[in-house]
């Protein structure tokens, strides 16, 4: 997996021939204002998708892998955490699904969290397994004198913050998944 700010995107060109033409793409000041959906560029050896959703806690999320495809994701708008882990030990949940190009795992006890947000982009390759569209904003609870919450939360503690003291918010986020045959 590479996290890194698209103004760098120069840095990783020599990673794949289809790279210039995914960060071309990533760069079109016109990227925003096209409806979601698919658009192909080369068939399906490079080929995005722009999609809108709302963030969700950890524990509704997939961890999954592709197996055909290298990932390049971008948010045009929002914020969210993408969770990783390496494939290697993984347990499967659900096996590969070849006309999907996709394969679940167990969400392991350590994932590691980056958050993303718009001027970044990740590059996850077939062996990065990863579990997108994760909740990033925080709402602080309020504390009583004798240590209890001020009102019920609902969510779950943030990966980001203390125990009891944060709770992930979802949000609206707008996205560009590139899908880069290999």
């Amino acid at each position: 997996m590479i996290l890194d700010q698209i103004d760098n995107a120069r840095l990783y060109l020599g990673l794949n021939t289809r790279f210039a033409k995914a960060f071309e793409i990533l760069k079109d000041k016109t990227l925003a204002q096209k409806e979601d959906g698919k658009y192909p560029v080369d068939g399906d050896k490079l080929y995005y998708t722009i999609q809108r959703y709302t963030t969700k806690p950890l524990s509704e999320g997939k961890l999954e892998t592709h197996r055909k495809y290298i990932d390049i994701q971008f948010l045009l708008s929002g914020v969210e955490l993408l969770g990783y882990a390496p494939l290697k030990g993984l347990t499967v949940s659900e096996e590969y699904n070849p006309q999907k190009d996709i394969a679940f795992f167990q969400t392991p006890d350590e994932i590691t969290k980056v958050k993303l947000e718009p001027g970044l982009f990740c590059i996850l390759f077939p062996d990065d397994a990863h579990l997108p569209a994760l909740a990033a904003g925080l709402v602080r609870l309020a504390r009583s004198r004798q240590g209890r919450t001020a009102f019920e939360p609902r969510g779950e503690v943030s990966p980001l913050g203390g125990p009891g003291l944060q709770l992930t918010k979802p949000s609206e986020v707008r996205k560009v998944v590139i899908k880069i045959g290999i």
